[in-house]
């Protein structure tokens, strides 16, 4: 079941189940949920004290169409009720920690506001970080993490920075040194405490296992990968196993690799034409993940507002005869859309009912063709494009791909 699948057809009470605890999973990332099966409820918290009763919430989502199932689901999650934050800075600040999030994923649960404008703040606190990943700060209380803005801060009476800094202090004192030795070259962070991709920050301690010239990744949230970056063949190792993580783990953070400048990780792109290639495909992958949560909420939106436009699919695409990979959308005459970035689009071609013409071409060529005729969507994260009129074909045929 896909972690975005809103089911047209009444799920299963475990499916359903299923269903729930993927979103809790989004909402409350590090909090352990466990399905009671012969009590039908879910048990949240490491001692399962919250206790989410499932008996009338099934018989309401069956019930429910298609729109009113996203908002049954919204309204379950918000029986976890989060615990008021301290009063004062002294009783916080030994409890905040940094983390790392997708900026999909948090694109995603801001589109989840029903009701808002899509430009409107989330409310959380978040600082930039790399091309696909934001920190975050967060309070780890007795039972539950839990996320703050910047009116919390106000009442603090601290700044950003100064949050920041203490989450950093706590992180070093809860991270003395526990990797394991994956395979030759290649190590990974053994604290499980949900912590372990925050100490991607953490510069000195990627020194003291990887050497010299440490490379870093984090592809979901309670891994932290670390090998040097004159192993070759633990760089690639990394790359497989950050690939077979991202294939099983519903809490994603970046698909990218970092190197250390500075004493701050980087975004990093290795020589090595082998792993350059995988983090390639790990990147579309993550991107797939990212469009496909936000379109089932973007079209919920719409719908909801009367917006009548099509909010295009990012596909991936593997060309069998060159062995290699890209990502693709389709632009279709006629049509008011919103278009992913893909390294391809297809041109459809359509009179009444019947294709007339498909016509494939690179992004970055139909951009420098007709970059007028597509408009970015400020701010959007992962790239949207508004398209309201069609490319001129006579213009853009000579630019097509070979089709075999």
């Amino acid at each position: 079941m896909s972690l975005f699948d809103f089911f047209r057809r009444p799920p299963t009470p475990r499916k359903y189940a299923q269903l729930l605890m993927k979103k809790l999973a989004i909402h409350h990332p590090d909090e352990p949920v466990r399905f009671d099966e012969a009590g039908f409820r879910l048990l949240v918290g490491s001692d399962g004290s919250q206790v989410i009763n499932l008996h009338n919430l099934y018989p309401e989502y069956c019930a429910a169409d298609k729109h009113e199932r996203v908002l049954q689901l919204e309204r379950a999650i918000a029986i976890m009720r989060p615990p008021g934050l301290p009063a004062t800075f002294a009783e916080a600040r030994t409890h905040l920690m940094p983390v790392l999030r997708g900026r999909g994923m948090m694109e995603y649960l801001r589109l989840m506001e029903l009701g808002k404008e899509p430009s409107a703040s989330s409310g959380s606190l978040a600082f930039p970080f790399s091309s696909d990943t934001a920190l975050m700060l967060v309070h780890d209380g007795e039972h539950m993490m839990q996320s703050f803005g910047a009116a919390q801060l106000e009442q603090w009476g601290v700044t950003a920075d100064q949050a920041l800094a203490a989450a950093m202090d706590t992180l070093r004192d809860a991270s003395v040194d526990r990797f394991v030795q994956i395979e030759p070259g290649l190590f990974a962070g053994d604290w499980g405490d949900a912590y372990d991709s925050s100490r991607l920050l953490l510069a000195d301690l990627a020194h003291r296992i990887a050497g010299a010239k440490p490379v870093a990744m984090a592809p979901a949230r309670g891994t932290l990968l670390l090998a040097s970056g004159n192993n070759v063949e633990g760089v690639r190792a990394m790359v497989a196993l950050s690939q077979r993580i991202a294939d099983s783990e519903p809490r994603p953070v970046s698909a990218l690799m970092y190197r250390y400048q500075d004493g701050r990780p980087v975004d990093y792109v290795p020589e090595d034409e082998v792993a350059r290639s995988a983090l390639e495909n790990l990147k579309r992958q993550y991107l797939f993940g990212d469009y496909a949560a936000q379109k089932e909420t973007l079209d919920e939106l719409h719908e909801k507002s009367g917006t009548d436009i099509f909010v295009a699919s990012y596909k991936v695409m593997r060309d069998e005869t060159q062995g290699i990979e890209y990502s693709l959308c389709s632009w279709t005459n006629g049509v008011d859309s919103l278009l992913p970035r893909t390294e391809r689009v297809a041109l459809v071609v359509y009179e009444g009912d019947e294709m007339q013409e498909l016509l494939m071409l690179p992004w970055d060529a139909l951009h420098a063709a007709c970059a007028e005729l597509m408009v970015p969507v400020p701010d959007a994260y992962p790239e949207r494009y508004r398209v309201t009129a069609f490319p001129d074909l006579a213009r853009v045929r000579p630019l097509a791909l070979p089709r075999d």
